[in-house]
């Protein structure tokens, strides 16, 4: 028992030494690292130090950028306010009205002006000014015009920005420009107007502290291109409204003058009809003497008449029957372009006006071995003046037999259109020349060619043809080609 205290004992001894060992080790080791601690200690703060002082030094870096970008946006977002009004007008006036006092601020600035040189006289002139009295305004606008050698010259000729910090940039005669603007600091942009700076943009602020920055002047060039493109287009948009203002001034007059040359021209065309309706019938009556007397002669009522002189006087009557014929289609002209002649329309039976006009044109057909078609695809009937309708069939195939050949070729059509019945008398005659076509209808006119020249016409017979189509609210024109033939066509509307 007292063995096994002893041993009990000495092995707690062993536990303390052994402790106390390790505590003295431990003492000693933090005594050490105390000692070099207090060697380490004034580098360490001045590491401590330094990095304080570049954390401070970033940390006002990335302030002052993230100022300038927010100063950024909001610019950008007060210039897109502006863009979207700008956009709404084309009044210069009125557009100079947007620039106000909120906007100006909300830019950064305390004080603004925009001004515009007259295109003639060159003078400057004051749109907007924000922060300015009005004798303020008359005492700068009357420098600007009286001094143009100062540096707003200068900008002027070389379309640039101009800038003036006077507590950090020198600008020539900036003491000058400083003071007639009453700011401490300010940017000038010129306003570029067709390729040119006829003004300029003045952002300014009374207080040195305010710096300016490149920031800033993107933000003031921005407006001006924004106020330099409006200008533009609003005076693209003014000159486009005086000439469409002009054009619809010169249309109405010449409108006006139309209408009194053709009220004029419709006078002088009823003169002409009432001329040639009173010559016609003037002319009937010795024609018919003439026609007569020659008929007698002929007869030989009044004694024995000569061969020699019966020729003659079957020449003066066959004259005399195509001057009444000229006469009388110069009368039936002149009585439908003065609607004296009233169409008789009622039913009439195609077929039927085809196969008189057939029977009428034959002997010439079959004098020259003419082969004559007829093609009918139509209705049986049709709205018009059966006269007046045989007349133009007449007219038409007539033409068609002297301009063709022998042993050539006439086709009469008709077909069923959606609202008419259009007509077709076609030949393989000699043709007409292009330059004739918009003539052939003419009063008078005949194309030239060489058959033609052997063929007797009056030049009347397509022009009445015309008139009565016209009076039936129709249609006629024609198709043609040299040595090929020529295609009358015509239409009759289903309703008049």
């Amino acid at each position: 028992m007292q063995i096994a205290t002893h041993i009990y004992g000495l092995t707690l001894l062993f536990i303390i030494s052994v402790g106390s060992i390790i505590l003295c080790y431990i003492e000693a080791t933090k005594l050490k690292k105390y000692r070099e601690k207090n060697i380490q200690l004034p580098g360490l703060l001045n590491q401590l130090d330094e990095q304080a002082k570049m954390i401070i030094k970033t940390d006002l870096a990335l302030n002052k950028i993230q100022e300038e970008l927010d100063k950024k946006i909001t610019g950008l977002s007060t210039l897109h306010e502006l863009g979207v009004k700008i956009s709404s007008t084309f009044n210069i006036e009125e557009l100079f009205g947007f620039i106000t006092p909120p906007f100006i601020h909300k830019l950064g600035f305390s004080k603004a002006l925009i001004a515009i040189k007259d295109a003639s006289s060159k003078d400057i002139a004051i749109k907007t000014s924000i922060g300015y009295s009005n004798e303020e305004i008359k005492e700068i606008q009357k420098e600007l015009n009286l001094n143009k050698d100062m540096e707003l010259s200068q900008l002027f000729k070389k379309n640039k920005f101009l800038l003036v910090d006077r507590y950090s940039q020198k600008v020539q005669k900036e003491d000058v420009l400083s003071n007639l603007f009453k700011v401490e600091s300010f940017l000038m942009v010129p306003l570029i107007i067709k390729g040119s700076a006829s003004g300029f943009i003045l952002m300014g602020d009374v207080s040195g502290y305010s710096k300016l920055t490149e920031g800033d002047v993107e933000v003031v060039s921005i407006l001006a291109t924004q106020i330099g493109t409006a200008i533009e287009n609003t005076m693209l948009y003014t000159e486009l409204f005086n000439s469409h203002q002009d054009l619809e001034q010169r249309v109405k007059e010449r409108t006006l003058e139309l209408a009194r040359l053709n009220e004029e021209l419709n006078r002088l065309n009823r003169i002409k009809s009432d001329f040639v309706s009173a010559v016609s019938h003037e002319l009937r009556t010795p024609l018919t003497s003439i026609k007569g007397y020659a008929s007698i002669l002929m007869a030989g009522k009044l004694g024995e008449v000569p061969p020699a002189q019966k020729e003659r006087l079957e020449k003066i009557n066959k004259h005399a029957d195509n001057l009444t014929h000229l006469v009388n289609n110069l009368l039936d002209i002149a009585r439908i372009e003065s609607g004296k002649i009233q169409m008789d329309i009622k039913d009439v039976a195609i077929k039927d006006i085809i196969d008189s006009v057939v029977d009428i044109i034959t002997p010439q057909v079959k004098e020259k071995s003419i082969t004559l078609k007829v093609n009918l695809k139509t209705l049986s009937s049709i709205k018009a003046d059966p006269g007046q309708l045989e007349r133009v069939f007449i007219n038409l195939l007539g033409n068609a037999v002297k301009f063709t050949p022998e042993k050539g070729k006439i086709t009469i059509s008709s077909e069923e259109k959606k609202d008419c019945v259009e007509f077709s008398v076609e030949d393989t005659g000699i043709g007409i020349p292009k330059d004739a076509l918009e003539k052939i209808f003419e009063e008078f006119y005949r194309a030239e060619n060489a058959l033609d020249q052997n063929v007797k016409g009056t030049g009347l017979g397509l022009s009445l043809v015309k008139k009565i189509i016209e009076a039936h609210k129709g249609k006629i024109w024609v198709e043609s080609e040299l040595g090929k033939g020529s295609k009358f066509i015509f239409t009759i509307p289903k309703s008049i």
